[in-house]
């Protein structure tokens, strides 16, 4: 049996499928093969596999995985929270092996109080709602793709103005080299966006991703031009972050319209025997021609600049995402999310753009020996992430060193690993978090406590702005700190003292929930001796 398990990023799911590869080795299942993947990428792999497995938080793209997986007669279950929590690979491997669709989907044990069964009822189909959003949907996995992209690009412009005189003497000579990497990596991040952009509105619309690609790019590239001595010539600028809105617009606008085509099948046919590329592209020739007349009739002939138009229309959301009251709702936010078992992807795309925008403008105004202004970055976000969303290392930390409790303590050590690279879906669904009233408010409280208080000591200058904009989601939080600001001690020791305030106020309510699952252990333990016949 072939299985497939996905999540957000694959990540925890990984942890997963070796747990689960081990009950299989142990149940003589010798012909079992498991692997994880991203959600997104499951269309590649349906036909290899005999089930596909769906980790709770991802539990919105059921309805999608489904559709794709029911062309191929492939089986699709959502893992319940508590065997993903608790890692147990041997439950979900007997699970899948029967195919026990029911008990995969609703087995919950977690008594849930009044507070709870209202998040369930009214935000839980919002948040469903969000995550299953196709726009959304499209705009999270090409931002996701473009990460590799955004971090060689934030390397290159520290290593060209790196904040230590030895160290930068010394790596003066390939300034040239590291700022050639750069202008075409995060400084070409609007192009790259019109690009992939179109690639996953391709797939989510069913067109072709060649030419889908092609018209995005294209009319992308009009709506940067204007005429200059009769001839049309690129912004450049408009071509890194300040078209990065006009890219996602462009590239979503370009795929509908080729798809609204397609489905009513107006093209250029070709006959039979005719090359499936020159077919493809022929096909989508006057969808095409469309495109560009729409976007060259704005930018040349109205004069319309696109880039301003939409920076006007979502600049309150994009001032507020940058205010203290903001950072911080937006933090709280995705934890609000997480705490109903659902990503917190589906909030974090809303303000990704802006995020992304501000982490090149802070790289750009430090290479120009300017003051860096801007606190709401990616750098900054996963030094909030402390452990995963909801800042969750603290009370990993707290588990495995003070739980009495053995469950604590087991999960704990479960959780720890992926915790220090901000993988946090054990602790969310082992304990679990989510759902658990007990845990609400460290949960939501924690993030929201340590981006207000980031964004107050960076402002104020006690602690180093984010010179580098993008740093890997699963560096461990302790170093964070030095590899967004280059090296800088305050910040360094910034990212340090979060994850002490994590343990700090999570633990009155660790105690709490430690304390009641040690004494039902004693419980379960004296009914069991009790239960003995001597």
């Amino acid at each position: 049996m072939n299985i497939l398990l996905c999540c957000t990023a694959g990540a925890s799911s990984s942890i997963l499928v070796k747990t689960m590869r081990q009950a299989a080795t142990e149940l003589g299942y010798d012909n079992y093969k498991i692997a994880a993947v991203d959600a997104t990428k499951v269309s590649m792999y349906v036909m290899k596999v005999d089930v596909i497995l769906i980790a709770p938080q991802v539990a919105y793209l059921y309805d999608s995985i489904h559709s794709t997986a029911k062309i191929h007669n492939v089986p699709v279950f959502i893992i319940n929270f508590k065997d993903y929590g608790n890692m147990d690979g041997k439950a979900v491997l007997l699970k899948s092996q029967k195919r026990l669709v029911q008990e995969l989907k609703n087995e919950e044990e977690i008594d849930m109080d009044k507070l709870s069964k209202s998040l369930e009822k009214y935000l839980l189909p919002f948040a469903n709602k969000l995550g299953g959003n196709r726009i959304l949907t499209i705009l999270r996995d090409a931002m996701s793709a473009n990460v590799a992209v955004l971090i060689i690009g934030s390397i290159s412009i520290l290593l060209t103005n790196f904040p230590h005189e030895g160290i930068a003497e010394v790596l003066a000579p390939a300034n040239d080299f590291f700022n050639t990497i750069y202008a075409f990596t995060s400084g070409m991040m609007g192009l790259l966006t019109s690009i992939s952009i179109a690639y996953y509105a391709s797939k989510e619309f069913k067109t072709v991703p060649t030419t889908s690609i092609l018209t995005s790019a294209v009319a992308f590239l009009i709506t940067q031009s204007n005429i200059e001595e009769g001839w049309p010539a690129i912004n450049i600028d408009g071509l890194g972050t300040s078209g990065l809105l006009t890219a996602m617009l462009v590239g979503i606008v370009s795929v509908k319209i080729i798809q609204i085509f397609q489905d009513r099948n107006i093209g250029i046919k070709m006959p039979e025997g005719v090359p499936t590329a020159v077919a493809d592209s022929f096909s989508s020739l006057i969808p095409a021609f469309l495109v560009f007349a729409i976007f060259t009739f704005l930018t040349t002939v109205v004069g319309f600049d696109i880039n301003a138009g939409i920076t006007y229309v979502l600049s309150p959301l994009s001032k507020v995402s940058n205010t203290l009251p903001g950072y911080v709702t937006y933090h709280m936010l995705c934890a609000l999310v997480f705490f109903c078992g659902i990503n917190s992807a589906v909030v974090y795309v809303v303000v990704e753009p802006f995020i992304i925008q501000n982490g090149v403008a802070n790289e750009a105004a430090h290479a120009a020996g300017e003051a860096v202004q801007n606190v709401a970055t990616y750098s900054v976000d996963t030094m909030v992430w402390a452990g995963g969303t909801g800042a969750t290392i603290g009370l990993v930390i707290l588990m495995v060193f003070m739980g009495k409790s053995k469950m604590m303590r087991t999960l704990g050590k479960i959780s720890l690993g992926p915790a220090i690279f901000n993988i946090n879906e054990p602790v969310i669904f082992g304990i679990p978090i989510a759902f658990n009233p007990m845990l609400l408010i460290p949960f939501i409280v924690t993030p929201g406590l340590i981006a207000g208080l980031t964004y107050v000591v960076m402002k104020a200058g006690i602690v180093a702005m984010p010179i580098v904009g993008y740093v890997p989601w699963t560096l461990p939080p302790i170093m964070i700190g030095f590899f967004m600001s280059g090296g800088a001690l305050s910040a360094t020791l910034w990212s340090a003292f979060v994850v002490v305030l994590s343990i700090v106020v999570y633990y009155p309510f660790f105690r709490i929930v430690d304390k009641q699952m040690y004494q039902k252990e004693l419980q379960e333990e004296r009914t069991t001796k009790n239960s003995v016949l001597e």
